[in-house]
């Protein structure tokens, strides 16, 4: 079995600006087999005290992986001006760049804006930002079914944009709901209030949009210590209503129903041991015949943490108890979503174990809806298009493919989730063992590739073609006319390319490369203006996908 990852730098930096790095391993903490990216796209031992080098993208055309790997597999992206230090090696493992943001000098400090791809054989692809944003990143692959699954920000939207719509967003959602101000700390562009340390930019954008989590936890010592931030209160009203005396939630895991009562445990003839930083309150749920509980945390820090953190605060004994930490992992989603109180039914309630909890959780039509208190960041990376408005009511596409993301480390898919509905996380939904991946960086600034201005092939679309726009080519984008027609002049295409449209969503693509086109039963066949120069392929006006026609297959010659 064999993988191949073909690697796009679409940044399109120049060099007196940055470059696009990269570096990778395999098999983490393996004393036997940990493996660290090789100029020539493999993976091999490092030599006897060397570190985990940096190569650059444009070095590399694809990486092989042909063998077994555990859990611990990663490529890290970074731009910086000049090549990046190794990475050194700890127990077999790299010692990767300390996560945003930082209060002090980072314990390894990152040369320039970072993040990380994570892959395995026969192992879920997924990029995650649930340590913060810091590059546009995107990747495809064809599933079992033969459909092509996209995840990551589109190959179109460039890490300019990303910051800019961030800061749009942020005024957009506090016009409904003015918590969501206190997110806009997260958009990390120089040195945080009472820190001395600046992180390297690159030009005049953004370094990264941390991660709540962690931006509390730079400025608590890892939650050691204190801070007026309004991000350590912003759960307090949601978490004190949710475990409210009497409140009851079922919950649903597989074909079992949980139902859990909050009460106060001190009045019980038996009361529990109350964890450190927790209250007397909690819900309680018999599991197997044998009580257990979560505990509401004291409010403030302990309770952002518990949400930001997802910490645990249950009996002792809660990591060994897998349903416990399960019914606890759905609480924090359904609060991140901002729906946990949709889920809860008072004393007056009916008391029926059916998991309405679950039902109600899992109305993905009611998550992070304005004006709601919810996991602000996450909505972004989940709902924002390009000019920070929510996709979902906007009518335009968002930032992130099908709006699937990591943008917390709870953030899968839920409990009972229907294996019908749209992928959560930025994760495939299956494991990959052989064929190609295209992973690639995203535009850097305000800019798309240069399109040729000559060449020795076009193609066009007439009017009323506008549904299948934008039109992207080997990185290149067209886009429609104001009267919906799409062409331009092709690049040099030696060998066989896709050529997508984004109008009709993730996985609507063609064949071409010089001088021929593969359309499948997808589009009708183009004609050919040869007498042309350029020589031209051209569809009729009104062209559009036809329904329920799937990508051909890659040409063989």
């Amino acid at each position: 079995m064999s993988i191949t990852i073909n690697l796009k730098d679409y940044s399109a930096l120049k060099p007196a600006s940055g470059t696009v790095w990269i570096t990778g391993w395999i098999n983490g903490g393996d004393s036997a087999q940990f493996k660290v990216l090789q100029s020539n796209g493999t993976f091999e031992a490092p030599p006897a005290g060397g570190g985990v080098p940096f190569l650059k993208v444009d070095s590399l055309s694809s990486i092989t992986l042909d063998e077994a790997t555990n859990g611990a597999n990663r490529l890290m992206f970074v731009v910086s001006q000049d090549k990046p230090a190794p990475l050194s090696i700890t127990n077999f493992s790299p010692k990767p760049y300390t996560q945003y943001p930082y209060m002090a000098a980072p314990g390894v400090a990152p040369a320039g804006p970072y993040d990380i791809f994570e892959f395995g054989m026969n192992a879920a692809f997924d990029l995650s930002a649930v340590n913060g944003f810091g590059l546009n990143l995107g990747f495809s692959a064809t599933g079992p079914d033969g459909a092509m699954y996209r995840y990551g920000v589109r190959e179109t939207v460039t890490r300019k944009q990303v910051q800019s719509a961030y800061s749009a967003f942020i005024e957009n959602e506090k016009k409904h709901f003015e918590g969501a101000e206190y997110f806009k700390e997260l958009l990390y562009t120089g040195a945080l209030p009472g820190s001395g340390y600046t992180p390297p930019m690159i030009g005049d954008e953004f370094f990264a949009i941390c991660d709540p989590n962690d931006m509390l936890a730079a400025k608590t010592a890892n939650y050691g210590g204190t801070t007026t931030d309004p991000l350590s209160t912003y759960w307090d009203d949601t978490v004190t209503a949710l475990f409210k005396h009497g409140n009851m939630v079922s919950i649903a895991l597989g074909a079992a129903n949980y139902l859990g009562i909050a009460l106060d445990t001190s009045r019980l003839s038996a009361p529990p041991a109350v964890p450190a930083n927790c209250t007397s309150t909690a819900f309680q749920f018999d599991i197997k015949g044998e009580h257990k509980y979560i505990f509401q945390p004291e409010s403030g820090l302990r309770t952002a943490e518990f949400v930001f953190r997802q910490s645990g605060f249950t009996t002792p004994g809660y990591g060994s108890d897998p349903i416990i930490s399960q019914l606890q992992n759905n609480l924090i989603e359904a609060i991140c979503r901002g729906v946990v109180l949709d889920g809860v039914k008072d004393p007056n309630g009916a008391s029926t174990n059916n998991g309405f909890s679950t039902t109600a959780w899992n109305n993905d039509a009611n998550w992070y809806k304005a004006g709601s208190t919810c996991h602000y960041y996450a909505k972004f990376l989940h709902c924002s298009d390009t000019d920070g408005k929510d996709y979902r009511t906007s009518n335009t596409q968002p930032i992130f493919y099908g709006g699937s993301a990591y943008g917390f480390s709870m953030d899968e898919n839920p409990a009972n989730w229907p294996a019908s509905a749209a992928q959560v996380p930025s994760k495939t939904p299956f494991n990959i063992s052989s064929g190609t991946v295209d992973l690639w960086v995203g535009p850097y600034e305000n800019q798309t590739h240069k399109r040729p201005n000559t060449g020795q092939y076009a193609f066009g679309f007439g009017t009323g073609c506008e549904a299948l726009a934008p039109v992207v080519i080997d990185g290149q984008t067209y886009k429609a006319s104001g009267e919906g027609a799409i062409g331009g002049v092709l690049p040099d295409l030696p060998h066989w390319t896709k050529m997508e449209f984004h109008g009709p969503g993730s996985g609507h693509y063609i064949w071409i490369k010089n001088g021929q086109v593969a359309t499948g039963d997808c589009l009708s066949k183009p004609v050919e203006q040869p007498q042309k120069t350029p020589h031209v392929f051209a569809w009729p006006a009104g062209t559009d996908w036809k329904p329920g026609a799937t990508p051909p297959q890659k040409p063989s010659a």
